[in-house]
């Protein structure tokens, strides 16, 4: 009842938006202090104490640059109005560095009957592409043969155009991109080392030492992992997340406040 043009024309256009305020409210507070980033040294020893400060303000660095702050009060605000919000932490080739973005809730798919989001078998993203992005991301997929499909993030229905609905979907061990039920494209996980590099290194033997080959990864992680991160309020009943949002819980309190501001 924050619309004051559906108020009867003899009573107040008197209107308080609480959710929008209590909204507003937490966003800060939630997000107010930065990380505080700990890197412990393996050892006393001096070298070991410079590394562990180095990467603890390399980490700092990264934070801000990456700008964490600002979208975490975007995660938070989509948190309490769309039930979750998603992080998506990728390799971005312009800046040639790790890259975090804020995926809009509404443009991820996931299965409804599971418990943790992070045991997921999948997880979907919607994205949209001109016929011009197309033709760049995937030079080799026949456009002419795709229908392109009205655009799902304007609300306007005049400024709606027509653009190629791509659906990225992740398992830990692979993503596969889809437009028009066609596979445009699919890899192996790329953020994990599935092969490793074959280095040398000097092994110790009873006659002294010999060079010997052995697999190295690069992952930091045991696993590999899809890029997605869930943030949710509450867990309640058997999906990912909540069936409700707090600003869902909240609008009964808001219509009664205005129900009684209008009778003053």
């Amino acid at each position: 009842q924050t619309d004051r043009d559906l108020i009867v024309n003899n009573n107040s256009d008197t209107v308080e938006n609480r959710v929008f305020e209590a909204v507003e409210t937490i966003v800060p507070i939630v997000t107010s202090h930065a990380h505080q980033f700990q890197v412990l040294p393996g050892s006393e020893k001096e070298d070991s104490m410079e590394r562990a400060n180095s990467l603890q303000k390399v980490l700092t660095r990264k934070y801000e640059t990456l700008e964490m702050q600002k979208k975490l009060e975007q995660l938070t605000r989509h948190m309490l109005c769309y039930r979750f919000s998603v992080a998506k932490w990728e390799w971005s080739y312009e800046k040639d560095d790790v890259d975090v973005r804020v995926i809009d809730p509404r443009l991820i798919l996931v299965p409804r009957m599971r418990l943790d989001p992070h045991d997921l078998p999948y997880k979907m993203e919607i994205q949209e592409y001109t016929k011009k992005e197309m033709l760049e991301f995937w030079p080799k997929v026949k456009v002419e043969e795709l229908s392109p499909e009205y655009s799902i993030d304007v609300g306007d229905k005049a400024l709606k155009r027509k653009l190629y609905r791509v659906y990225e979907v992740w398992t830990s061990d692979m993503v596969a991109w889809f437009c028009s039920n066609q596979l445009l494209e699919k890899m192996a996980n790329p953020y994990f080392d599935f092969q490793g590099e074959e280095k040398k290194y000097i092994k110790p033997t009873r006659n002294g030492a010999k060079i010997a080959k052995k697999l190295v990864f690069s992952n930091v992680l045991d696993r590999p992992t899809d890029p997605y991160v869930f943030f949710s309020t509450y867990e309640v009943g058997d999906e990912p997340f909540g069936a409700i949002s707090l600003v869902e819980v909240g609008i009964p309190l808001q219509d009664a406040i205005n129900t009684q501001k209008l009778r003053i």
